[in-house]
C-alpha cells in the first residue's frame, strides 16, 4: 500500500491541529449545521470562554467558520473537515483496546473490517480471573435459545453448558470443530457421553472438519463472540459484538466449514 501523494506533511499538520486539542474537536462537532452564538457553543461544549475565543479565532483564520455578529456558522470546508475527522475518530475508536489483545488474533487475522469492532465489549483474562473470557461465554450460553459454534479449541466448561442446554433445556446448537477437538473429546468418557446425548436429543447438530479451523467464533442469539486464544487452550480474551457485518461474516464462515465437514452421528460413539 502506498500513499497517493508525496506531500504528507500538510494534511498531517491539519490532523495534528485538531488531534492535539479535544476542545477544538468538541467545538467543531458542536457547530454542526446550525449557526450558533458563542454562549450556546460554550454551554454545549463546556469549553471555557477564553479557550473558546481562541478556538473560534483559529477556525476563522483557517476558513472553517464564518462570523456574522454574534453567530458562528460552518463553511463548506469546515463541514468537510468535521465530517472527515469524525469518521477518522470513529475508525480509530476500537484501536486502543485492540492494541491490548492484538497479539492473540488468529494468524490470518479476521476477514472483516476491524473498524466494525467500534463499541464492541472486550473481556480479558486477568491475574485474579484467568477464565473470565470462558465465564463470559458460558454466561451467554446459559440464557441462549440458539447457538452456532466454530472452534479449534476444546473448552470443557463450554461443552458442559451446551450439553445442559440441549439435553435438559431448549437450546438449539450447531457446532463445527476440528479433528484435534474431536480427538480430545474422545479421551474423556464423560465428554463422549455428553456428545452422544446431545446428538440423540435432536437439539444439537455436531460436525467435525478434517482440515485446519482458523478461528473460534460463537454466534449466540444476537451476539457474536470472537475468541482470542493464540493456541488451543482457553481464550485469553473474547470480543463481543452485535455488528451486522461481523455477524454476516461469522455465519458465512460457519456455513463454509459446516459444508466441508462431516456430521457427527450417534453411531460413531459406539465404534
Amino acid at each position: 500500500m502506498s500513499l497517493p501523494f508525496d506531500d504528507i506533511e500538510s494534511p498531517l499538520e491539519e490532523i495534528e491541529f485538531l488531534a492535539r486539542s479535544p476542545n477544538r474537536v468538541r467545538v467543531l462537532d458542536t457547530l454542526g449545521n446550525t449557526p450558533l452564538e458563542r454562549h450556546d457553543i460554550e454551554d454545549e461544549t463546556g469549553v471555557s470562554r477564553a479557550t473558546l475565543a481562541r478556538v473560534l479565532d483559529d477556525f476563522e483564520e483557517r476558513g472553517w467558520v464564518t462570523r456574522d455578529g454574534r453567530q458562528y456558522e460552518m463553511t463548506p470546508v469546515g463541514h468537510y473537515v468535521a465530517r472527515e475527522f469524525t469518521d477518522l475518530l470513529k475508525r480509530f475508536e476500537p484501536v486502543p483496546e485492540l492494541n491490548d489483545v492484538g497479539e492473540w488474533f488468529p494468524e490470518g487475522g479476521f476477514d472483516f473490517d476491524l473498524g466494525r469492532l467500534a463499541g464492541a465489549e472486550i473481556v480479558r483474562s486477568t491475574k485474579s480471573d484467568a477464565l473470565a473470557p470462558t465465564t463470559h461465554i458460558t454466561r451467554r450460553l446459559r440464557s441462549a435459545d440458539r447457538v452456532r459454534v466454530l472452534s479449534y479449541s476444546h473448552l470443557s466448561d463450554v461443552m458442559e453448558v451446551c450439553w445442559q442446554g440441549t439435553v435438559e433445556g431448549g437450546l438449539e446448537l450447531e457446532s463445527v470443530v476440528d479433528r484435534g477437538v474431536l480427538d480430545r473429546i474422545g479421551t474423556d468418557a464423560r465428554m463422549v457421553d455428553h456428545a452422544q446425548e446431545m446428538v440423540e436429543s435432536g437439539q444439537a447438530k455436531l460436525f467435525w472438519h478434517e482440515g485446519t479451523i482458523p478461528v473460534t467464533v460463537f454466534v449466540i442469539d444476537d451476539w457474536v463472540l470472537l475468541c482470542l486464544s493464540g493456541d488451543e487452550g482457553p481464550p485469553h480474551a473474547v470480543i463481543e459484538t452485535t455488528d451486522a457485518a461481523i455477524r454476516s461474516w461469522a455465519e458465512s464462515i460457519i456455513d463454509t466449514y459446516r459444508r466441508e465437514g462431516k456430521s457427527l452421528d450417534s453411531e460413531l460413539f459406539t465404534e
